[in-house]
């Protein structure tokens, strides 16, 4: 960043804030003079716009008196420049920004030379990561950290602060986990994910028996390190928010709408249940066969945390033959209650097609118009809940069995 524009950032943030500049130790400068010269990029501008909507006159001797003034806070190290700012009367917020921009431009030529390196690959080609290999996001990570390491090393590590849109975001990945702990989960995470993508770049889409349990081990790994880093109750609050069992819990409960107390009920079960049976990401057909068959112990333990109206709510939000359904009824704003009459046609009707079908004293011709009339008659059931506009999104979203249940007729010879 050239000095020009340090100095209109500085100077912008310093009248928004109604600061007067160097008030200590440095002669007074008029800050609407010095924002008008800011705005003009440079020294030898000579007119600019006045906090009051006006015009302000600026020489080239103004000009020169500001960057004079500039430079010789730059003049020394950082630190150096830290301690003539600080003693100047500068924010630390105003301190930060300054210091953050200065060192960034020493990293600028090692993140292009970073990604210099990259291959360009032709947007026609074939390749796992077309964007960014997960070696050059290494990287780049591992610049990012020592970048952050030196800005603490000449600021403090009580004085590097973080903006409130970072903090918002802290809090809802660590909840209130303090800043230093929250960038060592953080760096964690980030070592371990690097680690697990080589995995999945290697495997190519073809998960082996191998690629599992080395990612198994990674997992448990992370867990290891994370608990060597947190408290009991750390761990825990970090993992509700940003767990994988917890991130499903959020998208499949969504329209279920658990309380804070529910959702923390379900989760310590749920997590268990995962723990013990895995989770459906890394799964074998025997080991999601093998989860299958220990589901209903899961649904036996919400059931003994939630009320049975709450329970019955549950149960609707998991079954998949709802998911869809409830999204739909959400999107469409419907009651509700629209849910359960879909899903109750749905059943009705499939369970006497399903009788029709496999009823052998019917003619085909007969199964066939029965089956026509089960269709037009679920048709005009789903039209008086979802409405006409309703319907035709539920056909594309879950309801193409009303298609499927009429017979198509045979191609003509």
């Amino acid at each position: 960043m050239k000095t020009a524009l340090l100095v209109a950032l500085l100077v912008l943030s310093l009248v928004g804030n109604g600061i007067q500049l160097f008030h200590r130790s440095a002669p007074h400068v008029d800050s609407a003079e010095v924002l008008a010269a800011a705005v003009q990029s440079g020294p030898h501008a000579v007119g600019g716009v006045g906090t009051d909507g006006g015009k302000v006159a600026m020489t080239a001797a103004d000009g020169a008196r500001f960057t004079n003034l500039w430079a010789g806070l730059q003049n020394g190290d950082m630190k150096t420049m830290v301690d003539r700012l600080r003693a100047a009367g500068f924010p630390p917020s105003l301190i930060r920004a300054l210091i953050s921009a200065q060192i960034a431009e020493q990293f600028v030529i090692r993140r292009k030379t970073l990604l210099a390196q990259m291959e360009d690959r032709p947007f026609w080609k074939s390749g796992s990561s077309y964007f960014m290999d997960p070696k050059t996001m290494s990287a780049l990570r591992d610049l990012g950290r020592e970048q952050s390491t030196l800005l603490k090393q000449i600021l403090g590590p009580d004085e590097t602060g973080e903006s409130d849109e970072a903090a918002a975001y802290r809090r809802r990945q660590f909840g209130n986990l303090p800043q230093g702990k929250a960038q060592q989960v953080q760096s964690i995470l980030s070592d371990y994910g690097d680690l697990r993508n080589q995995v999945y770049m290697s495997a190519n889409g073809v998960i082996l028996p191998e690629d599992r349990e080395k990612i198994a081990l990674l997992e448990k790994e992370q867990r290891a390190d994370l608990e060597a880093v947190l408290t009991p109750e750390e761990l825990l609050e970090y993992q509700l928010r940003s767990s994988p069992t917890a991130n499903s819990m959020r998208s499949q409960l969504a329209l279920f709408n658990p309380s804070e107390q529910e959702f923390r009920a379900i989760f310590d079960l749920q997590q268990s249940f995962d723990d013990k049976y895995g989770s459906t990401n890394m799964m074998t057909a025997a080991s999601y066969r093998e989860r299958q068959t220990h589901q209903q112990e899961l649904l036996d333990q919400v059931k003994n945390v939630l009320t049975p109206d709450r329970f019955a709510g549950y149960q609707q939000a998991i079954d998949p033959a709802y998911q869809m359904v409830n999204r739909l009824v959400a999107r469409l704003e419907l009651p509700a209650s629209a849910a359960n009459e879909v899903v109750a046609v749905q059943k009705d009707i499939g369970t006497r097609a399903s009788a029709l079908r496999s009823d052998s004293n019917l003619t085909r011709e007969v199964k066939n118009a029965q089956l026509t009339a089960l269709a037009d008659e679920a048709t005009g059931k789903l039209n008086a809940v979802l409405g006409a506009r309703g319907f035709e999104a539920y056909k594309q979203y879950g309801g193409q069995w009303v298609q499927n249940l009429a017979p198509r007729a045979s191609p003509k010879k």
